[in-house]
């Protein structure tokens, strides 16, 4: 899964990136999504654009939620890349989307776009992420889409609060997985999805865990790694 898209070869949470990550061969994307002022779901990570605004950009501060998408469609990424929204991934893509739900009330608009996607397509099959359970419920509750609940590392409360709204799985930072938590997140019916694998230890961790995914800022290594092994 493409973290992101690819953000060691390209902007991150940017057309470029995604595309990257699937010319690497990515399998499945990862984005984020926060609500511009009125209402647009963009895709990015911080819920400023002060970290990833190019020093050129004609706009350079501010918090997404207080620009409009207008406004941020006037901003300038890395490579002349601009914030696109979600509609614009989930039509380019051709491959599932991992959606992290960054801030619970973006997840209504998530839901809409979600609901008006063309049976079949390969957005049709994506899988919304959060680590705020209430985002995971609207989710469930207006939609057909999985979820995935994000947690620091697998316990029995994140096990309880993941079934209790029907997630289909559990994605724990690779730091806090161990063989027993993943056996025990299977044991409660959930796919295991850490995050993020970017080094060949923290690969070796995800692969004795038998994980379902293999979130990573780089696919293309991911994958030499998996050829060679």
């Amino acid at each position: 899964m493409g973290h992101r898209g690819a953000p060691v070869h390209a902007p991150e949470n940017t057309l470029a990136g995604f595309r990257r990550a699937l010319e690497d061969g990515a399998q499945l994307l990862e984005c984020d999504v926060h609500l511009s002022a009125d209402g647009h779901v963009m895709v990015m990570h911080d819920e400023s654009i002060d970290r990833t605004a190019d020093p050129a950009s004609p706009l350079r501060t501010g918090a997404l939620g207080d620009l409009t998408r207008a406004e941020l469609d006037r901003v300038l990424l890395g490579d002349g890349e601009r914030i696109p929204t979600l509609e614009d991934l989930l039509e380019m893509t051709t491959v599932p989307v991992f959606i992290e739900v960054k801030v619970a009330p973006a997840a209504q608009a998530v839901a809409a776009i979600l609901r008006d996607l063309p049976a079949g397509s390969p957005a049709a099959r994506s899988t919304v992420i959060s680590f705020h359970p209430e985002a995971l419920a609207e989710i469930r509750r207006a939609t057909d889409t999985p979820v995935s609940y994000l947690v620091r590392q697998v316990d029995e409360q994140a096990l309880e609060t993941a079934r209790e709204f029907g997630a289909a799985g559990v994605g724990p930072w690779i730091g806090g997985l161990s063989l027993r938590a993943a056996e025990a997140a299977r044991a409660a019916g959930l796919a295991v999805n850490p995050w993020t694998i970017n080094t060949p230890q923290e690969l070796a961790v995800a692969r004795a865990c038998g994980v379902d995914t293999i979130t990573t800022d780089d696919p293309a290594w991911v994958l030499g790694e998996l050829e060679m092994s």
